[in-house]
């Protein structure tokens, strides 16, 4: 996947803030791919010129049978608010928690 045109002109404290961004979503990520049913990987998308509120991290599923499943389980909230506090340990604050994480397919995927 091609990196946003944004990315190119990231100042060095932007670039800081994104591997701490990675860092704290991996072990998320890995604990996903053993836990739920056609979970496939965790990315995020930010335009630092807009931060925090451009911050939008997707959560991507196989098909739309693995992300329908997903949805209707006890697991989104879980999910979401693990997102959440991965954020808040490197101080994100997202006050809108639900329009930050998004769960998509791959053929949506950012």
């Amino acid at each position: 996947m091609a990196a946003p045109d944004f990315k190119i002109h990231m100042r060095k404290s932007d670039k800081k803030l994104d591997n701490q961004i990675r860092k704290v979503l991996t072990p998320l990520c890995e604990e996903a791919l053993k836990d739920l049913a056609g979970f496939s990987w965790v990315t995020h998308t930010v335009n630092y010129q807009k931060f925090p509120q451009s911050l939008q991290v997707a959560c991507v599923f196989e098909d739309a049978n693995a992300l329908s499943h997903f949805k209707n389980s006890e697991q989104l909230d879980s999910t979401r608010s693990q997102i959440e506090g991965a954020l808040k340990q490197i101080n994100i604050n997202t006050a809108a928690i639900k329009e930050c994480v998004i769960f998509v397919t791959k053929h949506n995927a950012p």
